[in-house]
């Protein structure tokens, strides 16, 4: 950037130093019009051209004008005032205005370039102009998107609803047992779909409290006679169990082996399905024929029973 100053009288624009201004205090004198002024008062900034600036002759600090300088002007005001001011004044030399636009198109051209870099940098290129067809089909579009979406929606609940109801299928026994409230719910269910509610299967928390096997009769030493209590130790109702029992030689070795099922151990009349009730306790008597196997001792376990 320049420093210029201008003449009050004549409205002329004029490029300077600092040192130009600083030699005399700012006093300088019009090249055009030869008024004496404070160049300090009118001083402003200008784009300085990309040509370098002429050095006045010398050691750079103009010469003031001479009297003969003065009566070439015409202007013997101009010389009076010269040679009244106290101290010389130096005469500034107009910038012309071609000049001017030429500093100004320099300074403004990479201004532009780098405005327009800096716009398209932080806002992009301009939005594309939509017609009415696209926002038709823009519309189309969300309103399908949205559409698939309560579909997938849709499925998704129906799947879990399917999901929850296999597993209340699968698990109605167990459910039953935990929560014995909802039998009458699970019966009617079972009514429409043609199954049937089983308690479930623990024989490891049934626990086998006596047993004894004796012989009936001595004159039949083939039929014999078991007796086993039972208890149920957990906290909820589990279906009964099937009795494996073995019987065994003197040695110790396996004679025979028969599984007892529910049904051939139950009283008449009991239904199976119910299960023992929690901590419930029972006794089971069979008569059993062995034959000539003529058994010496017994081994009695727990298994769970099948369902029918």
């Amino acid at each position: 950037m320049a420093i210029v100053t201008r003449c009050p009288a004549c409205d002329t624009v004029f490029r300077v130093t600092p040192q130009q201004l600083q030699a005399r205090s700012g006093t300088v004198r019009c090249g055009r019009c030869l008024t004496v002024f404070d160049g300090f008062k009118t001083l402003s900034t200008a784009p300085s051209p990309e040509a370098s600036e002429t050095v006045p002759p010398g050691d750079g600090t103009p010469a003031a004008p001479t009297q003969e300088e003065a009566k070439s002007a015409g202007n013997t005001t101009g010389i009076a005032a010269a040679e009244s001011a106290p101290p010389p004044a130096f005469e500034l030399e107009p910038v012309s205005a071609t000049e001017l636009a030429a500093a100004a198109a320099a300074v403004s051209e990479p201004a532009a370039k780098s405005g327009a870099a800096e716009d398209a940098r932080d806002f992009g290129p301009a939005p594309e102009q939509l017609t009415l067809e696209d926002h038709l089909y823009l519309e189309q579009s969300r309103e399908a998107r949205a559409r698939r979406e309560r579909l997938w929606g849709a499925g998704a609940a129906l799947l879990m609803l399917t999901l929850a109801a296999q597993g209340i299928y699968l698990y109605r026994g167990e459910i039953v047992a935990r929560y014995p409230g909802a039998r009458p719910y699970f019966g009617r269910m079972c009514e429409t779909l043609g199954c049937a509610v089983f308690l479930p299967q623990r024989p490891r928390a049934i626990a086998i409290e006596a047993s004894d096997l004796q012989a009936n009769d001595p004159a039949r030493p083939g039929a014999i006679h078991l007796t086993t209590t039972i208890r149920n130790q957990a906290t909820y109702d589990v279906g009964f169990p099937a009795l494996d029992l073995v019987l065994t030689n003197t040695r110790d070795h396996t004679l025979a082996r028969r599984i007892i099922l529910p049904r051939d151990y139950l009283e008449p009349g009991r239904d199976a399905a119910r299960g023992m009730p929690a901590n419930a306790e029972m006794t089971i008597n069979l008569d059993l024929d062995t034959g000539d196997l003529n058994p010496a001792g017994f081994r009695l376990d727990l298994l769970a029973a099948p369902v029918p």
